[in-house]
């Protein structure tokens, strides 16, 4: 990562702007989302991440059961 960046925990994120933010494809984060590992929105064919959300994701506090 190049620079520190900030995430609004309230504000709504499109795709393209976490794989911005986090330096990832397009694909990585789809990759998460079908998973269930990174919680996002459909609304519209588009999916959207709160910024909570996203932050949890980053942190490893996901809720998804490990073996």
């Amino acid at each position: 990562m190049t620079q520190p960046f900030f995430i609004e925990p309230d504000g709504f994120y499109d795709t393209d702007a976490v794989a911005t933010i986090c330096e990832l494809s397009i694909r990585s984060i789809g990759d998460a989302c079908r998973s269930g590992e990174l919680r996002h929105t459909l609304r519209a064919g588009r999916r959207f991440f709160k910024g909570r959300w996203l932050i949890e994701w980053l942190e490893g506090a996901s809720t998804v059961a490990t073996k």
